[in-house]
């Protein structure tokens, strides 16, 4: 992520703070008066004060089957495996059964991440140190290999949603080392760049909303207003945040790209992006509202270096369009003065100016 230039690493730790809302515990508060030179050095000391939370508060257990041959009947009999292993030869029996256990999917992701930062020469000795010295705390946990697939299969609960920063925090960190030493293109790593920063941006904004307003916050799955009822292979509605507030609804789908606006050549006027565009007007148009209810849209960019920038307000059909760039290299507080200030423009009709295009 060092390389995108936009986005100070600062404000990814605001990002992280705000999407999370775990670094306000009291453990984390050094970090926020540190400095880092790249992402990694931020990701590296999150982990290297988080893991160790999570063990004082000790490593979360669940029920796993374990299949073994034993001479003490347990759980249940598989009479097939015993057969096959020939088990009754030596007076033992083949026996399913559930042990509570640490040795969980959760542990074993943390378990491997450690095993690859104490190793990685991407990150200092001092670090490597301190994460090879945490490993005996997870001797009961076995290894697994670490590979972009192996997230996808954490299901989280009430029980062990405390592993959600600090894991997503190790996806975050494993594949900016991963990707570093690949011999991936640079434009690929720039992709995934994007694809990592869009996902934090997007919980970003609306951890911010919920924190930071009084507005009603939700992002529902909107569904299509078809006449027959007919919804087979239709693609899903799922928005990113929605600001209700007395009979006002706005929707808001975040952006974060390279390239906010486009120009058919070089040179050429640069227009909004259609597919975005049409992605918020559907949401608009398919939004089930009540009768004395006005909703309207926003497209909320990251703003990038270009020197136009997605900033206009559209009236579409008696929809009214917000489509606007967020500034991230500016000091936090005005992050969060703009932030605030674009949905104001929207429940604060009466005061606002009678322009069709704002820049910020």
């Amino acid at each position: 992520m060092e390389r995108n230039d936009n986005i100070p690493i600062r404000n990814i730790y605001y990002m992280l703070s705000y999407a999370y809302q775990t670094l306000n515990l009291s453990e984390y508060k050094q970090i926020g008066s540190e400095k880092f030179a790249n992402v990694k050095e931020l990701y590296a000391e999150v982990l290297s004060i988080g893991i160790p939370v999570l063990i004082r508060g000790g490593l979360s257990k669940d029920y796993i089957g374990v299949e073994e041959t034993s001479n003490v009947i347990k759980g249940k009999i598989d009479i097939n495996t015993t057969i096959k292993k020939n088990a009754l030869v030596n007076k033992k029996v083949a026996v399913v059964y559930d042990e509570f256990s640490e040795n969980i999917l959760l542990n074993q992701i943390i378990k491997a991440t450690l095993v690859y930062l104490s190793r990685s020469n991407k990150i200092s000795q001092k670090m490597r140190r301190l994460f090879y010295g945490l490993l005996p705390y997870f001797t009961e946990v076995s290894e697994v290999e670490l590979d972009l697939k192996v997230w996808k299969n954490i299901r989280y609960n009430r029980q062990n949603v405390r592993y959600q920063f600090i894991v997503d925090v190790c996806r975050y960190l494993y594949e900016q080392l991963l990707f570093d030493e690949s011999s991936t293109s640079q434009m690929m790593k720039e992709v995934q760049d994007e694809q990592r920063l869009s996902s934090l941006y997007e919980k970003f904004i609306y951890a911010f909303f919920k924190r930071e307003t009084k507005y009603y916050i939700s992002h529902p799955q909107i569904q299509w207003s078809v006449d027959d009822e007919f919804t087979d292979a239709l693609p899903i509605m799922q928005t990113d945040l929605v600001l209700q507030k007395d009979n006002k609804t706005l929707i808001v789908d975040t952006k974060f790209y390279t390239e906010n606006m486009v120009a058919r050549f070089e040179g050429g006027a640069a227009k909004q992006k259609s597919g975005n565009l049409y992605q918020i007007f559907s949401y608009i148009n398919n939004w089930k509202k009540e009768p004395d209810e006005t909703v309207a849209g926003m497209l909320l960019y990251a703003k990038t270096t270009a020197l136009n920038q997605p900033n206009h307000i559209y009236h579409i059909k008696g929809n009214k369009i917000f489509i606007v760039s967020l500034d991230l290299q500016q000091d936090f507080i005005g992050i969060k003065e703009s932030l605030l200030a674009y949905a104001n423009q929207f429940f604060t009709e009466g005061k606002e100016a009678k322009g069709r295009e704002y820049l910020y």
